[in-house]
């Protein structure tokens, strides 16, 4: 009985653990895809090419994944 109850409060532990840690992956993510798009219109603005910035901006976003 006891390790059934020691075994369930591992595991539960375990779980915590995973969701806890989903927010910080979010919220990393998001700060990547603001730095990339921060880059991006601070490329605009320097050089006015679309076309450019926007392949960087392309490149750093599928590195936020």
């Amino acid at each position: 009985m006891k390790r059934s109850i020691i075994a369930i409060a591992l595991l539960s532990l375990i779980a915590g653990f995973g969701v806890a840690s989903l927010p910080a992956d979010v919220a990393a993510q998001a700060t990547c895809r603001t730095k990339c798009n921060d880059e991006e219109q601070a490329c605009l603005q320097r050089t006015g090419n679309k076309g450019q910035c926007g392949d960087r901006a392309k490149q750093c976003l599928d590195k936020c994944k």
